[in-house]
């Protein structure tokens, strides 16, 4: 080719590329410009709802497949039916929003052709914001690109503007800086002249379902805030299993609450939010009729649904008159029952028995200290008359790594629901636990050591002689205002020894040991918002901590020659950031000011638990490390917990991983006993749809440092 040619070329080339460049920094512009207009349209418009009722109906169509019978193990997903079906289903909802971000709902009816399935569509209508100029499109998750302080987790294109109505409306074309289940993908069409989003059309992934959600916003006032009109695409694909929602729905609004301020301002007190919470208090029963949707459908039936409704008919015809065909089965219907099914039964009109299934994968966790670890637990509630209420909860649990079973039944009488004034009663067994006049053996050996190595040495050269414990507690409780909870009662101990045998005897030890001690407890969470259901104060929410102090003082009588003095404060605090993002801290210390002879250094909130009361994040403000024998060998202790959790750390941003990691965690536990000056725990941790786990890094008088892991399965368990 011609040199001249070449050059001709070259700069033809280098023409449109700096063309190019120039259109997209001009599209980058018009995209910023547009944008700003949408973040600040409420501000400028002077547009907020601090709380509306919206009426919604829904119409929903479901396709599922079923593709073997072990999708029944997996907890919390819906009962498929075998082979491919298409069901309808129509609900009408009732949606009350109170800051902050609070949501009531109230189903009024629903039908569907689904045989057993209740509710299709609450899944993912019930955690649906309606507002899409709110921080998150979820009322859990989803950071909205429509908020201004979302902006940064965003990018956005100008794609090109039309005429609608008379209006000229752009449209933007929304992308998310890194990947995450967090952010969304889509497009907005923008009123130019106002700033207002007319159109809307988002892709995410929620609870590992693909999700589409689109929507057309109102036209005037306070209703362009949000949609008029809601369309609800969902995915869900299981190793050959599917199923497949449309929700369609058409939402009205009603803001008259903003209206009357003055109304809410009645209250008895500023906490009191019994008028934004009527919907809890509803106590009007759901209707299951066809014939109610008949007359209050906002749109006629296609003739597609029209021919799902018929031949839901003619099927429920021909299946009650056709015996049922054995068919194959991996399990008895019976076993199959028991094993994978949770059970519930009523008791009388006013009484309930929840059974847990007992294949249950979040009763399962292990750690490297523990070994591995499985529990459950039963509830049963009773009402009796108006204003009595009964709730039992046993749980029980099993060590393999110990081989030691634990047990605890908690009771608790509700006997006036103005103060919750209740009688609560628990007996269990406690751990094994060594006495204090080992302890103070040990602490004679442990002392002049500093290395964390030669510690744990006398430890280990030390022959304890552990006791089983047995206990009995009860108190009785009253909560003069919502927030403070006061308790007084007795707390009894029967330890026995392990092993009991002659050399025990001529040593002087104590075959078993009883204690007997009152005890006083105060629960304060400052400044607790509730609301009123009949004389009972619900407690909400509060930005406050919650503060408790334990007085416990043992004395002798009945046998009991357990004689010391306890005090115990702890302090808890869930302080929300940003962009669903939390700071967890916990701060508490306990002591022992008076000692008899035969004693037990067991304190309530510095303790090996084995027992936990939930599984929710097992791993916060607990030392997954720590060797079970320093928990009883120090008269004092002092701890601080603190964990930061972000669903957008570090491995949630990588493109594969962010679809199956919903949280990260990073730990910091810190303690102070008599010989560890101080001991600290770091971690980091990662929250999924089947499991938490946890790696941690302990250190102890800055000389000895320890990696250890945890693992708890929760499969589902979210659903």
């Amino acid at each position: 080719m011609p040199v001249p040619l070449r050059r001709l070329l070259f700069c033809l080339l280098l023409v449109f590329c700096c063309s190019h460049k120039g259109w997209a920094v001009a599209d980058d512009a018009r995209a910023d410009s547009v944008m700003e207009r949408v973040f600040t349209y409420t501000r400028r418009s002077r547009l907020k709802a601090s709380s509306y009722t919206s009426q919604l109906y829904v119409r929903t169509r479901l396709k599922t497949r079923r593709r073997g019978r072990w999708i029944k193990f997996v907890p919390g997903m819906f009962p498929l039916e075998k082979g491919e079906n298409v069901y309808l289903s129509e609900n009408h909802v009732v949606y009350r929003y109170r800051p902050p971000g609070q949501v009531d709902e109230k189903e009024l009816a629903y039908y569907s052709t689904m045989p057993y399935l209740h509710d299709s569509s609450e899944r993912v209508l019930d955690r649906f914001s309606l507002s899409i100029y709110e921080p998150n499109l979820f009322s859990d998750r989803i950071l909205s690109p429509l908020h201004e302080r979302n902006g940064r987790f965003y990018r956005y294109k100008y794609v090109y503007s039309y005429t609608e109505a008379g209006r000229v409306l752009t449209r933007i074309l929304i992308r998310p800086r890194f990947h995450n289940t967090q952010l969304v993908a889509g497009n907005i069409d923008v009123d130019l002249q106002t700033g207002a989003v007319r159109h809307f059309e988002f892709d995410m992934t929620y609870d590992m379902t693909s999700i589409t959600l689109s929507g057309t916003v109102g036209s005037e006032g306070l209703a362009t805030l949000y949609p008029a009109q809601i369309d609800i695409k969902t995915r869900l694909r299981l190793l050959g299993n599917r199923l497949e929602a449309h929700y369609r729905g058409v939402a009205g609004y009603d803001f008259r609450a903003v209206a009357e301020p003055d109304t809410l301002r009645k209250a008895a007190s500023r906490y009191d939010q019994t008028e934004l919470c009527r919907l809890r208090t509803d106590t009007t029963h759901m209707l299951r009729s066809r014939s109610y949707f008949d007359e209050a459908r906002p749109y006629p039936l296609s003739a597609d649904e029209q021919a799902i409704y018929a031949r839901a008919d003619s099927l429920a015809a021909v299946r009650d008159t056709l015996p049922k065909a054995p068919g194959r089965r991996f399990l008895s219907p019976l076993v199959e029952n028991i094993l994978l099914d949770s059970h519930k039964w009523n008791l009388g009109r006013s009484g309930r028995l929840d059974v847990p299934a007992v294949i249950t994968p979040s009763m399962y966790q292990w750690s490297k200290a523990k070994g591995f670890y499985i529990q459950a637990s039963i509830n049963m509630d009773w009402q009796y008359r108006e204003k009595v209420f009964f709730q039992a909860v046993p749980r029980f649990g099993y060590n393999f790594k110990q081989r030691q079973f634990y047990w605890c039944a908690p009771l608790t009488l509700n006997l006036s629901q103005a103060h919750n004034v209740a009688v609560r009663f628990e007996a269990g067994n406690g751990n094994h636990i060594y006495s204090a006049d080992q302890a103070d053996e040990i602490r004679d050996r442990l002392s002049g050591i500093s290395h964390y190595d030669s510690l744990m040495q006398v430890f280990d050269a030390y022959d304890f002689h552990y006791y089983k414990d047995f206990y009995l507690q009860g108190d009785v409780s009253y909560e003069p205002m919502p927030g403070l909870k006061l308790s007084a009662g007795l707390r009894y101990h029967d330890r026995t020894l392990l092993g009991w045998n002659e050399v025990s005897q001529q040593s002087g030890m104590e075959r078993n040991l009883k204690s007997l001690a009152p005890r006083l407890h105060v629960d304060w969470t400052p400044g607790l918002y509730y609301y009123r259901d009949g004389s009972q104060k619900v407690p909400l929410y509060s930005r406050w901590p919650t503060f408790m102090l334990d007085f416990e003082r043992g004395v002798r009588a009945g046998g009991c020659s357990g004689e010391y003095e306890r005090w115990e404060f702890d302090t808890m605090y869930k302080y929300k950031l940003y962009a669903l993002r939390a700071l967890y801290f916990r701060f508490g210390f306990g002591l022992y000011t008076n000692r008899g002879e035969d004693y037990f250094v067991d304190f309530d909130y510095f303790r090996d638990n084995n027992m936990p009361t939930g599984w929710e994040d097992e791993m916060m403000g607990k030392f997954q490390l720590l060797d079970a024998r320093w928990y009883n060998e120090s008269k004092y202790y002092v701890r601080m917990s603190g964990m930061y959790e972000s669903p957008m750390l570090l491995f949630s941003r990588i493109k594969y991983l962010s679809r199956i990691i919903q949280k990260e965690r990073v730990y910091c536990n810190l303690l102070t006993v008599r010989y560890l000056l101080p001991y600290a725990e770091m971690g980091y941790g990662l929250s999924t749809h089947f499991c938490d786990v946890g790696v941690f890094v302990g250190m102890a008088n800055h000389t000895n440092v320890s990696v250890g892991a945890k693992f708890v399965l929760r499969l589902f368990d979210g659903w």
